[in-house]
């Protein structure tokens, strides 16, 4: 177990309100099992889209393993827990609901209830119903109103035990993997496409936070965020460090400068392009949520796409080769509420470490990253690291292992990983003001 000192644990203690949420985070495709109806099942069926050809299957099989997952939670000593609910379970053929897949969540919800573990309940993270991939996926002029549709559906099966939401999970990355890098479904490399998935997923967002409003009352609102520092690659070029502003604004700041505004705007010099009132966005969310990993160097370059070119930090780094920064945590926590004056969960932050040497480093100074922000007066809500389990993730499959919990995808068996004890030390502070 991480030795802590009394001086030590007294420091952390003072920096943590009584109702911080200190927790971790999965996603309902990567860890559950059996989803098949859904655009990633359908787009690991084809040949070089997943590493080694790997396909989910049943990925960490949480979905007959919920009860055991709790108590591996309550062994680290979390309070909360984020997780996604399967939209293509839920309704796997438009307008018809599958009442034994609500019912299953309920019934996970209740067990993280009685666990004494606060839920944050994501709707959409990445994955969509076959009946709506095959119309357009996001860019589907319809995909708003069914979104809000599910929206209204989750608010009244579950929302009775749900205080905290997530509308969307990374809208960024869904519309830069999907549609400019063509990685991830539905496998695009358009610009004017890219576009139309941005207008969809904010559109999206502003008719499910109408439904959960509506049928949840009281209940608190945000959309998870991937962050990234975009550092210019040179100090003294005027031209990175104009790239740097560009790339960054775009990336980092357009969904919620679109819920601060009211105005859907995108702009990329040469790339992306899009203005446009949506006055429902304005005061949509009661919170950011920060998904924080990595830094990259940006470089002027008339050779690249967007005339961007994307570098490596110089740093140490993950197993998913991205450069461990921690200072970087801090900079966006800073940022954010210089930005948005909002409260703030740190939604996911974490690290792929298959042998472990690692963790337990990223763990200290990136919670120590967190401390300091709140020191400075940043209201901080909570804290989820990604993730409970090792997971299926995405396009890089199996390999990348970012569990507190190490998956033996032969047996299912969980064993605690290399660094969960750091993890376990920060909880019982927190936990036990």
């Amino acid at each position: 177990m991480e030795c802590i000192t009394v001086e030590t644990a007294s420091r952390v203690d003072a920096k943590f309100s009584s109702d911080f949420l200190f927790g971790t985070a999965t996603a309902a495709h990567q860890i559950e099992g059996g989803n098949t109806r859904n655009d990633w099942a359908r787009f690991e069926e084809d040949p070089g889209h997943i590493k080694r050809g790997e396909k989910s299957g049943l990925a960490s099989d949480h979905w007959n393993r919920v009860a055991g997952d709790i108590r591996l939670m309550r062994e680290l000593g979390v309070n909360a827990y984020r997780f996604s609910i399967e939209w293509s379970r839920l309704e796997p053929i438009q307008g018809t609901w599958d009442e034994a897949a609500w019912g299953h969540y309920e019934d996970e919800l209740r067990q993280l209830r009685a666990a004494g573990v606060t839920p944050m309940v994501t709707l959409l993270h990445f994955t969509l119903p076959i009946w709506l991939a095959d119309r357009g996926g996001v860019t589907a002029p319809d995909f708003p109103e069914r979104f809000g549709c599910f929206a209204a559906q989750a608010a009244r099966c579950l929302g009775s035990m749900v205080a905290l939401w997530c509308t969307l999970n990374e809208p960024n990355v869904q519309m830069n993997a999907g549609y400019l890098e063509g990685m991830w479904p539905p496998g695009k490399q358009s610009p004017g496409e890219a576009v139309k998935a941005f207008v969809g997923l904010m559109r999206a967002h502003a008719a499910a936070t109408r439904a959960l409003r509506t049928g949840a009352p009281g209940s608190k609102i945000g959309i998870a965020v991937n962050l990234v520092v975009l550092d210019p690659a040179t100090r003294w070029s005027p031209f990175d460090w104009l790239a740097s502003y560009f790339t960054g604004h775009a990336y980092n700041w357009s969904v919620y400068d679109a819920i601060q505004n009211g105005r859907v705007r995108l702009y990329v010099p040469g790339l992306l392009r899009v203005d446009e009132p949506w006055p429902a966005l304005k005061g949509s969310v009661d919170f950011f949520g920060i998904n924080y990993y990595t830094r990259y160097l940006i470089r002027f370059s008339l050779r690249s796409r967007g005339m961007i070119e994307r570098r490596l930090g110089p740093g140490d780094r993950s197993d998913m080769n991205w450069e461990i920064y921690p200072e970087g945590l801090y900079r966006m926590l800073r940022k954010v509420w210089s930005r948005y004056k909002l409260p703030i969960y740190i939604t996911e932050n974490g690290i792929a470490d298959a042998v472990g040497h690692q963790r337990a480093a990223f763990l200290r100074s990136h919670l120590r990253a967190v401390t300091q922000a709140i020191s400075d007066g940043i209201p901080i809500r909570g804290y989820f690291y990604w993730s409970l389990l090792d997971n299926f993730e995405w396009a890089e499959g199996f390999a990348p292992r970012f569990g507190l919990w190490h998956v033996n995808y032969e047996t299912f068996e969980r064993t605690p990983a290399r660094g969960s004890d750091v993890f376990a030390a920060w909880a019982k502070i927190i936990g036990n003001r």
